[in-house]
């Protein structure tokens, strides 16, 4: 090959979440990975390697039967190559190595099923690399991956990046492509003669491949580039002015590893792409600080895996086996656990298809444990322990680490939290709204001013929680709250109960297992600071019914004069209490979730003020930033006066009816 010719490799990566919607998964196709692969096959001169999550696979071969076989052609005639990956997307540093190595064999198998050919590398999953990752992969028979530069960057490779390169650990190698920048911003969004002209300009020889690697949904699902890409013929054009250039040539990783050597062994750090470093904080790890949400994902996540591999599966249980481990790599799909400028966490759907599967899995390995309805035991987390209060249809989760509040509630029936919330928070782009500075990133403000703002006056929609959303959260006020402080989460509290370390213990009353959270704190009354024992016992009610009983006593030698409030934050679609109500005077309340077709009950023993408010984000996602509804607050609330040393009591029933 001359010493003048280029190459150059063009690599695509095609994902959709698990538990996204269905029509998005048909918007995508029809929009983007239909044409595309359409016009790879309009010119044969083209070399291209390709990716396609496992979630995107199932609905492939379940809605689009036809479609695998036309890829498989086109790998059959040298074209195309498919690459390999853990099957449903996951960060691979962030799950057991256990799992990855499944996932692995499991995107294998299907791959050469599907497409004639074993995958010999893998897509990354958004690139984030763990040096310790060269093991595993190496041990799941995996020969190369694809970074970016900005990982090579900071192993001291000088820019530009080309070539592959070698990484190591102990005995263990790995080959690593890098994708170039540049490449990524120019396409598809200018001329396809600018991509030429940047590959040409690049000082190269034929061993020095420049990379393309990024999402497919750029050509047909970022905004306006269905038409840019394809009622323009952007890539028909960047196709055809490849195939007639004489000084560039295209390759599939694999081609290109047989045909030239790697250049020379580097040590890479804990890197990502630059936006996820951005986005990040330097490391994906920061998002399970940024975000208790994920980092409690994570940790039963894990939790789940270990009770898996703990569990005994004989031959009459192995096809549960496969099933629970099927459900635990579902809930390991990335896009839920972290959030840059799009969505992922902010999407409730996303996050509910998490738990859905957390408890699929939970479920049958409870079954093979023998678990049995008013089972109280605790379950120890990397965050911390929780207290797991199981019935005939619905798990609770208690964190006495957090105000001994309920954390998740799963509807076993229907397989759902119905406390998947999400706690409103600051984010950087919300400086777009408060004309407070864009970012310091010109990349991500090119992104902002790409995506814009899809309604007006969202700037009056920036609330922020000063606690997370859980439910049996224990509050003190000096009166009792209106609607609108409630709504905006501005209010003065006057105790020290909420997100603090309560006691908790198991018992047993009359035979039935109870737990017990306690905590001895301050309210603030009458301009002094009273002891407050608060004490409250968790005991199942029936098939779906939690009852909580508590006891507030004084221990002050004076009169304490406050308003008590329990808090719940419900993750459902009650239509009807998402414009806000206020309610005098109540002991029963039903809320109906239009999402699932489930009603919730809350029951009091005496009568009380019940405030119910939305929890709206302004969060951003590929179509701009947006008003997201998460879920719903209710408050009840109970004026209380105690004497020195009297105590009070009080209960609220929380059930699925």
């Amino acid at each position: 090959m001359p010493a003048h010719v280029k190459s150059l490799v063009l690599c695509v990566h095609a994902h959709q979440p698990v538990g996204n919607f269905e029509h998005v998964f048909a918007e995508a196709f029809e929009r983007s990975y239909r044409p595309f692969f359409e016009a790879v096959e309009r010119h044969p001169g083209i070399r291209l390697t390709c990716h396609f999550s496992g979630s995107l696979i199932d609905w492939i071969e379940r809605e689009r039967p036809g479609f695998a076989p036309k890829i498989a052609k086109l790998v059959a005639e040298g074209r195309v190559e498919v690459l390999g990956g853990a099957y449903y997307e996951p960060i691979y540093g962030a799950i057991p190595r256990r799992d990855l190595l499944g996932q692995i064999e499991m995107m294998n198998a299907k791959v050469e099923k599907l497409f004639g050919k074993r995958p010999e590398g893998v897509w990354l999953t958004e690139r984030v690399w763990d040096p310790e990752l060269v093991k595993p992969l190496k041990k799941a028979g995996v020969q190369y991956t694809v970074l970016d530069d900005a990982h090579l960057k900071k192993a001291r490779v000088p820019a530009p990046v080309t070539g592959y390169y070698r990484t190591k650990d102990g005995f263990d190698s790995l080959d690593i492509f890098a994708s170039m920048q540049e490449l990524r911003y120019l396409m598809p969004f200018r001329a396809p003669e600018e991509t030429l002209n940047f590959v040409r300009a690049v000082k190269a020889k034929p061993q020095d491949v420049l990379v393309f690697a990024d999402d497919c949904e750029k050509f047909g699902m970022w905004p306006g580039t269905h038409d840019l890409v394809f009622k323009q013929d952007w890539l028909d054009k960047l196709f055809e002015l490849l195939e007639k250039d004489k000084h560039i040539d295209t390759f599939t990783f694999s081609e290109f590893r047989k045909r030239f050597p790697s250049k020379k062994d580097v040590k890479i750090p804990h890197a990502s792409y630059s936006e996820m470093m951005e986005w990040s904080g330097g490391r994906f790890d920061n998002f399970f600080d940024k975000y208790p949400e994920s980092r409690y994902m994570r940790d039963r996540m894990w939790s789940v895996s270990d009770a898996i591999s703990r569990t005994t599966w004989n031959n009459g249980s192995a096809g549960n086996l496969v099933e629970a481990q099927r459900a635990l790599y579902k809930a390991q799909c990335n896009c839920t656990y972290w959030h840059g400028v799009f969505g992922g966490l902010y999407l409730h759907h996303l996050r509910s298809a998490v738990f859905e599967n957390l408890i699929r899995a939970d479920g049958l390995v409870a079954d093979r444990q023998g678990e049995r309805p008013g089972d109280i035991r605790t379950e120890k987390l990397e965050s911390g322990e929780r207290w797991r209060v199981r019935q005939q249809d619905v798990v609770s989760f208690f964190n006495p680490a957090y105000g001994g509040a309920l954390e998740e509630f799963d509807y076993v029936p229907k397989g759902v939290n119905l406390m998947c919330n999400l706690q409103r928070r600051p984010e950087s782009y919300h400086a777009v709204l408060t004309n407070k500075g864009g970012e310091s990133d010109p990349a991500l403000s090119a992104i902002h001013a790409l995506l814009g703002v899809k309604e007006k006056n969202l700037e009056q929609c920036l609330q922020y929680d000063p606690h997370r959303r859980l439910s049996f959260i224990d509050h003190f006020f000096e009166s009792e709250l209106g609607q609108k402080e409630f709504s905006r989460s501005e209010w003065p509290e006057r105790g020290d109960f909420v997100g603090t370390p309560y006691k908790a213990r198991a018992l047993s009353e009359r035979g039935v297992k109870k737990l017990r959270l306690e905590r001895g704190g301050s309210v603030e009354t009458g301009g002094r600071k009273v002891p407050i024992l608060l004490r409250k016992t968790v005991a199942p009610s029936g098939h779906a019914s939690t009852l909580v009983s508590y006891r507030i006593e004084n221990r002050s030698r004076g009169p304490a004069a406050f308003t008590f409030g329990i808090e719940f934050n419900f993750s459902i679609g009650e239509e009807e209490a998402r414009r806000g109500l206020t309610e005098k005077n109540v002991t029963k309340r039903t809320f109906r979730d239009a999402w699932r077709g489930i009603k919730i009950e809350l029951r009091t023993s005496a009568e009380s003020t019940l405030l119910a408010a939305p929890v709206e984000t302004v969060s951003e996602s590929e179509c701009g930033l947006e008003r997201t509804y998460q879920g719903l607050a209710v408050l009840v609330q109970r004026p209380f006066r105690l004497a020195a040393g009297e105590a009070a009591e009080f209960s609220a029933e929380l059930a699925v009816v």
